[in-house]
């Protein structure tokens, strides 16, 4: 059978050792030991075995001497184990040194050895450090296989919530909506005098804020993001999180009973989060309470003392049972009808709350309603130091820019046209990509506003062409987004660090976004 070379088993790796000893006989010594078995490396002093391991030389076990002149083996132990807490540490010492070596294993060492050395017992030893270390690593992965988990599970009891929120922001938005679409017919219909002009055009613009905002909220909370921790006042995220519940809260005739305390200190929290537990709440809280017919009360409360802050929600439904309360935390475990809950969402926030280092209590009674109260750390930030007064507005207004707006379609570029030239600035518009990389090739400006989703003239293509042709209006850029940023798009922003606006937007927003380009 002639030799194939895609059949050949490749040999498995073998474990990696690090020999480090002052010594040169002892380290051939060691080395002839276990060369048959491992791979071996041997280094003569502990600064070279800490530099080894700080340019990442990966090692399963490190025999150490414990008694070497220079960086001693204790100090070389303390150092492996910090920039490389996996790799397991054996010491190789003489019988005076006994109490040094049991201080090491307090250090991460996993054993001691003493001279004059076993070879048997020396090679066993190692083995035992090899079978160590690789547990330790298949429990680092499943840790980390765990926490990918755990943000998705996150995530996906996130999107369940913005299920039930749909058809409530669904309403909010008809509302606003109906007003901008009467208030424009009428305006079509019959010509109005100024003052109702200025009426309809004045309700027209009042409803269209209240669309962007509900959209916004709705944005700002389904949108999957990092982790990012600030510093927060809780109670504002209460409040904004009763606003996106608002629909249901109203529909169902839940009386809201807020009692918040004044100066409530800020801790470090990932806002979205918090945000995320409280929904779960209140909307356990409002569904509990329509399964009655009284009105129900849902009652938010904050207060603080010098360690914590503490928001207890209170309804009035028809309470937990003692044997469902104990299990409440638990993940999969829901009470409601099958497809209606994935038992997922109060466990997710006991989560939330822990990472957090706070915590997530419930009491309840049947017949009295149930309790949550979540408790989060004070962390204020330090008080920043005196800064120089900025200077007045009319030093910092702005002279007139050169403008390029690029938008395929008429209802863009027209209103970003008119926007900017109220603003006082001078504006050309390009329509394609042909137009927009002529006017880009003959004219300099001072912005550059462009839609994401140019057809052939994406923003990506925008920005390769421009790094090709002219690399000093990179910073120019100002991009135009529908809300929704894709993953790709997400990161290509994050990647060159460019700035865009979100639609809707108006006439400050695009002044302040104009004022920013100009600090690049």
């Amino acid at each position: 059978m002639p030799f194939n070379a895609t059949n050949e088993e490749k040999p498995a790796k073998r474990p990696r050792v690090l020999v480090v000893d002052d010594d040169k006989a002892t380290r051939r010594a060691l080395e002839l030991i276990l060369g048959s078995e491992f791979d071996v490396t041997t280094l003569e002093s502990g600064n070279k075995a800490v530099d080894h391991i700080q340019q990442d030389m990966d090692f399963d076990v490190v025999s150490l001497d414990l008694n070497m002149p220079g960086m001693s083996g204790i100090e070389t132990l303390k150092e492996i184990k910090q920039h490389s807490p996996t790799t397991e540490v054996l010491l190789v010492t003489a019988f005076q040194d006994i109490e040094s070596a049991k201080q090491a294993l307090k250090l991460g060492a996993y054993d001691y050895i003493e001279k004059p050395i076993s070879k048997n017992a020396y090679r066993q030893s190692i083995r035992q450090g090899v079978r160590r270390r690789q547990k330790a690593l298949v429990s680092e992965e499943a840790q980390q296989q765990l926490k990918i988990v755990k943000a998705q599970l996150v995530h996906s009891e996130k999107l369940s919530a913005i299920g039930e929120l749909l058809a409530g922001v669904v309403h909010e938005i008809n509302n606003p909506l109906a007003g901008i679409m009467g208030y424009s017919e009428l305006f079509l219909l019959k010509e109005p005098s100024p003052e109702k002009a200025h009426k309809y055009v004045k309700n027209i613009q009042q409803s269209a804020i209240l669309c962007q905002k509900i959209v916004q909220k709705l944005l700002a909370f389904s949108r999957k993001q990092k982790p990012k921790r600030e510093y927060v006042q809780v109670t504002d995220i209460v409040e904004s999180t009763l606003e996106l519940v608002e629909h249901e809260i109203k529909k169902n005739a839940v009386k809201v009973v807020k009692q918040f305390a004044d100066n409530v200190p800020r801790t470090s929290a990932d806002s979205y989060q918090l945000q995320q537990v409280f929904l779960n709440i209140i909307n356990n809280a409002v569904q509990a309470m329509k399964q009655q017919t009284r009105l129900g009360t849902l009652t938010l409360i904050s207060e603080f003392d010098d360690k914590a802050i503490r928001i207890s929600i209170y309804d009035s439904g028809p309470g937990v049972p003692e044997e469902n309360l104990q299990k409440i935390f638990e993940p999969f475990f829901t009470t409601k009808p099958e497809g209606k809950g994935t038992g997922l969402g109060l466990s997710i926030c006991n989560e939330i709350i822990r990472e957090h280092g706070g915590n997530l209590y419930v009491s309840s009674e049947l017949g009295s309603g149930t309790r949550f109260f979540v408790e989060l750390p004070i962390t204020e930030p330090d008080k920043p130091s005196p800064t120089v007064a900025p200077p007045d507005k009319a030093d910092q207004m702005p002279g007139s820019k050169k403008i390029l707006v690029i938008d395929a379609k008429e209802t863009g570029y027209d209103l970003l046209e008119n926007m900017i030239s109220a603003l006082e600035h001078q504006v050309d518009v390009a329509h394609d990509a042909s137009s927009a990389k002529l006017k880009l090739q003959s004219e300099n400006y001072d912005v550059i506003i462009s839609n994401m989703n140019m057809p052939e003239f994406s923003g990506q293509q925008l920005y390769e062409y421009l790094n090709q042709v002219k690399p000093e209006l990179l910073s120019k850029i100002l991009f135009i987004t529908g809300g929704v940023i894709s993953k790709e798009v997400g990161r290509f922003l994050e990647k060159n660090r460019l700035p865009f606006l979100n639609k809707p937007f108006g006439l400050k927003e695009i002044q302040e976004a104009v004022q920013n380009i100009e600090k690049i």
